[in-house]
């Protein structure tokens, strides 16, 4: 059976958006045999289209993992921003 999950996240601007993108992406790859993970950015929002066959613990995971890192990603680009 196939799950899938779309995670939208709206951030202050494009180039927020940009940075996050650039730095949670690296994080995706390589991916285990049944999982997808595409991402696309239009203007300040981010969009991750998670499609999973590994059933639906490991979407959860896969959910827990991605917004762990765009949590931590986020405290970094937020106080780059602010110092600029």
């Amino acid at each position: 059976m196939t799950e899938k999950a779309v995670i939208r996240i709206r951030f202050c601007d494009e180039e927020e958006a940009r940075m996050m993108r650039q730095t949670v992406e690296p994080d995706n790859t390589p991916l285990p045999p049944g999982l997808i993970i595409e991402t696309r950015q239009d203007g300040a929002l981010l969009f991750f289209e998670i499609t999973c066959e590994r059933g639906p613990e490991s979407l959860l995971a896969t959910i827990d993992d991605l917004l762990a890192s765009i949590q931590l990603a986020e405290k970094t680009i937020c106080r780059r921003a602010a110092k600029v």
